[in-house]
């Protein structure tokens, strides 16, 4: 293989010569104005579909369940985390804390978490989930991880892993373009609380 004028040449068993461009000039035609535009379109067209989809998902999977999506994914931040503050629960699912707390309000009412009164600042809201929400989450994510596996049978095998790569490094832009922290802290010394 021989460089020409940039482009990298490699003459074939034909005796015919063919062109190749280099990774550096296609990682220069990648990042050029024109096609970055058209790739945010893509990002932007390709993002739309897949979160419209997993919300029809998740809304039919979830819903069988008695709660609602929301109320599904703050259940799953409590048993990852713990017991949290109002402040920090709302801060992962990136909601408000009024609008937090009436989603935990509902929460409560179907007795699959609790609150707790900070056993250092009583003026601290904090919640975790009871073992009845704690079995509950585990129903729905059975449910829900049998159509993941679904999904990953139609993509070949060696392109799973590079999807899901991707998709991790998706999350991660967005989180550096929102200027999100990295999700942790906010939990409490919690002493129980009816209610």
């Amino acid at each position: 293989m021989r460089r020409s004028e940039g482009v990298c040449l490699e003459a074939l068993d034909s005796g015919r010569r063919t062109d190749y461009i280099c990774n550096m000039q296609i990682s220069a035609l990648a990042n050029t104005p024109k096609r970055t535009t058209e790739q945010a379109r893509r990002l932007h067209r390709a993002v739309t579909e897949l979160v419209r989809r997993y919300q029809f998902r998740d809304r039919n999977e979830i819903c069988c369940f008695g709660i609602s999506v929301s109320q599904c994914y703050a259940l799953e931040v409590l048993a990852q985390a713990g017991t949290l503050t109002m402040g920090a629960l709302a801060s992962h699912m990136q909601l408000s804390v009024s609008t937090m707390t009436r989603v935990v309000d509902q929460l409560v009412a179907h007795g699959l978490v609790q609150r707790a009164v900070d056993a250092e600042d009583r003026r601290v809201c904090c919640v975790e989930p009871t073992s009845k929400g704690r079995q509950l989450l585990e129903r729905i994510s059975a449910e829900l991880l049998k159509g993941e596996r679904a999904i990953l049978d139609k993509l070949p095998g060696e392109h799973r892993e590079s999807v899901i790569v991707a998709l991790e490094g998706l999350v991660r832009a967005v989180d550096e373009w929102r200027g999100a922290k990295p999700r942790q802290g906010g939990s409490c010394n919690a002493e129980a609380n009816d209610g």
